[in-house]
């Protein structure tokens, strides 16, 4: 499972969907294609940490226009260079609080990220540039959601609005409490086995071609198959990773297999081609939300399922719980012998 770092497929797309839904570790390099709005509109948000406008409860919402601030921050996470205008809201829940940010309604390239407490450079409490599932909302797909990051009591959370690059414009800031994703392995299931990942972590367990040399947890054919792992994503040098993981069974006969997933994070699923390192076929799909993709397959052949985040989000914190489900895979029936005529073979 898991991330590895020194052999990594390289593919170049040109929407937040495509880079999202890519077999690698590593984020991708985005392009820079959204241009910022240089109308400002008014100053809701506080221009730094000492002057950070206020959330006074839960839920809330504001907009404005971050072109008519300046730029006081910037996180990598993962893109680096960022010179945009950014604005900045605080909050300190009086208990403690599973928490969405949402800026998917955003007229932007925007990034957000969190700090707890205080500027703590290099080391925001949450980050994020693009979610893959603002696709829905607007037409630029390059709008940032924090999903499910617990606030803590006692402690003040500062939410800086930023962009991409040098891009600004119109945003609007929805924060809400969520109720938590707990996902629950099966009884009976099999357990992939792999550490947690953490900060630098190389995988040298089932990165698959993320790995060097490629590395894959193999699985024998059943009638149904369930594997309880963990993913996240992780600081790596200067670059944000996440944790794939590659499983492999051998189909001895054409089937057609059904695969689904289940996880704590938003999950991307799918069958995978070994020359082209691209995926056959993939789905992605919401924290605590079941779903399934199938492919019809020529035997024998080796097959590859694909598990890993929908994208680079910090939120999705190392020993998040998924489960994989893997139907069609059949059994190579075996002829009954007697062992007299086994010994007969060998005369």
């Amino acid at each position: 499972m898991k991330v590895a770092y020194l052999a990594m497929i390289m593919i170049v797309a040109l929407s937040m969907v495509a880079l999202a839904v890519s077999p690698t570790a590593i984020a991708p390099v985005k392009p820079n294609v959204v241009s910022g709005v240089a109308h400002p509109t008014g100053r809701p948000g506080g221009e730094t940490i000492e002057d950070a406008t206020v959330i006074p409860a839960l839920p809330f919402s504001d907009a404005g226009n971050t072109c008519d601030f300046v730029d006081d921050y910037d996180e990598v996470c993962p893109y680096t260079g960022s010179t945009s205008p950014d604005c900045v809201y605080s909050f300190a829940p009086e208990a403690d609080v599973l928490v969405d940010i949402f800026l998917c309604m955003s007229m932007y390239d925007t990034k957000v990220y969190v700090y707890e407490d205080g500027h703590t450079p290099g080391a925001p409490y949450a980050c994020n540039d693009d979610n893959s599932s603002c696709g829905d909302y607007n037409t630029y797909m390059y709008q940032s959601w924090l999903t499910e990051i617990t606030f803590y009591a006692g402690h003040t959370y500062y939410i800086v609005v930023d962009g991409y690059g040098g891009d600004c414009g119109e945003y609007v800031l929805d924060v809400y409490e969520v109720l938590p994703c707990i996902v629950e392995c099966p009884a009976g299931a099999l357990y992939e086995g792999e550490v947690d990942c953490y900060p630098e972590y190389v995988d040298d367990f089932n990165g698959g071609l993320n790995s060097d040399p490629p590395v894959y947890s193999h699985v024998d054919c059943a009638p149904e198959i369930v594997i309880c792992g963990t993913s996240g994503v992780f600081p790596f040098g200067d670059s944000t990773y996440r944790d794939t993981d590659w499983y492999m069974l051998t189909l001895e006969d054409d089937a057609t297999m059904t695969i689904g997933v289940e996880a704590e994070f938003g999950a991307l699923l799918g069958f995978v081609d070994l020359g082209s390192g691209s995926f056959y076929d993939y789905i992605t799909t919401a924290a605590c939300t079941y779903a399934t993709v199938s492919r019809t397959y020529v035997g024998p052949v080796d097959v590859v399922i694909f598990v890993s985040t929908d994208s680079w989000d910090l939120g999705y914190v190392c020993g998040s719980d998924y489960y994989l489900t893997i139907d069609g895979c059949p059994v190579t029936a075996v002829e009954e012998s007697s062992w007299g005529s086994i010994k007969a073979l060998y005369r």
